[in-house]
Order: C-alpha cells, then sequence, then structure tokens
C-alpha cells in the first residue's frame, strides 16, 4: 500500500469514526426520560400543640391589675385552649411595693401525644431589666419565705438582669397533657435597696422557642 492509499484509508476510518458518533449522539439525548410535576403550595392557619398560655395564677393577678396577655382560643378536638400569640404581656407593680413574685402565671402547653422525636423548649429573654427575674421550671413554682422553688423539688432556671441576650438552654419536654402545663413561668420585680419600693421596670424581650427533632 502506497502514502497515497495509507492516507485515504486514514481518512476513511476517521469519517466512519464522525457518522457513528453522529448517530449515537441523537439516541442518547432521546432516551433521557424528564418528568415535570407541578404543586399549588398554599398556606394557611394551623392548629398550635406546644404553646405559651397563661398559667393557673394568671386569673388572680390579672384581677389585682398586675399581668395582661392579649390571648386567643383555639379548639382542637372536642377540648377548647388558651394561648397567648407573639405580641405584649404586661407585668406591672404593685406601688409601694419592695418586691412582687407573680408565679405560674404563664404556662407552656404540649397538648400533641403523637410526637415521636425529643421535644425542647428554649426560653429566652433580652435586656432584662434590674431588679427583674424569670422564673422557669418543669413543676409549679412556690415562694418558701426566702427563695423560689416548687412543690416537687424540680430545678428552677433563673433568668436575671443582662444587657445581652440569656437563654434557659434546652429543657427537653417529656410529657404532654391536655390539662397540665409542661413549664412553668413565673416573674420577680424587686428593689436592690432596703427599705425602698422597688421601681417599675422598663420593658424587655422574652421569647419562647419549640424545638422538634
Amino acid at each position: 500500500m502506497n502514502a497515497h492509499t495509507k492516507k485515504v484509508s486514514k481518512i476513511k476510518r476517521l469519517t466512519a469514526l464522525s457518522v457513528l458518533i453522529a448517530i449515537l449522539a441523537p439516541t442518547l439525548v432521546t432516551a433521557t426520560v424528564i418528568l415535570t410535576y407541578q404543586y399549588n403550595v398554599s398556606s394557611s392557619y394551623a392548629t398550635p400543640y406546644l404553646f405559651l398560655s397563661t398559667g393557673e395564677n394568671y386569673n388572680t393577678a390579672n384581677t389585682l391589675g398586675l399581668i395582661y396577655a392579649n390571648t386567643q382560643t383555639f379548639t382542637s378536638g372536642s377540648s377548647s385552649f388558651t394561648y397567648i400569640p407573639s405580641g405584649t404581656v404586661e407585668v406591672d407593680l404593685s406601688d409601694g411595693a419592695y418586691s412582687e413574685y407573680l408565679l405560674n402565671v404563664l404556662a407552656v402547653y404540649n397538648i400533641s401525644s403523637g410526637l415521636k422525636g425529643p421535644v425542647y423548649a428554649y426560653i429566652n429573654a433580652t435586656s432584662i431589666p434590674s431588679g427583674v427575674t424569670v422564673y422557669i421550671s418543669t413543676a409549679p413554682l412556690i415562694f418558701n419565705g426566702n427563695t423560689v422553688t416548687t412543690t416537687t423539688g424540680a430545678n428552677v432556671i433563673t433568668l436575671t438582669t443582662s444587657t445581652s441576650p440569656v437563654s434557659s438552654n434546652a429543657i427537653q419536654i417529656t410529657t404532654s397533657s391536655t390539662t397540665t402545663p409542661v413549664l412553668y413561668i413565673g416573674f420577680e420585680i424587686s428593689s436592690s435597696t432596703p427599705y425602698t419600693p422597688a421601681t417599675a421596670p422598663t420593658s424587655f424581650i422574652l421569647s419562647v422557642q419549640f424545638s422538634v427533632q
């Protein structure tokens, strides 16, 4: 085979390869299956199962003009529940008092028994003014004449004066009930000067967060 014949043969092989690629390329594209589905995603209000509500001592304190929260109600099954949506909770000081304790005025409920994973609550506060303490526990809060404790000896978490955000850390919620709170919340407003009445504190932000895992 002379040089001319070798060159023609090489060109033929290249041509054949090019033709083969040209034939296979469309086959690969047409073999790809593309399916498209579209859905209209809408939004509406869902029934809350973890929520902040008024506590067992709220009505008494509210009658005395010491606390007020804008509440709403919803129905789940045959039961009606009261909850506090995001907004303002007003805690007032009795004029002339050296200290004031409002215990179990707020509460957290978990009315869902179907949650399979761990549930945690975080109580956070920002810019707590001087003289104010927030108490949190898994059992009802009581005052023993000296300090705030609980009816069962359960741990009491305190959030105190701070200009930066403070947090309760994770509080695991292990029970659910439509009638019994899983967390009890209270407030203390006290004077730092002996024999001097406490002063009405400035407002601060209290947030309740839930983590369902």
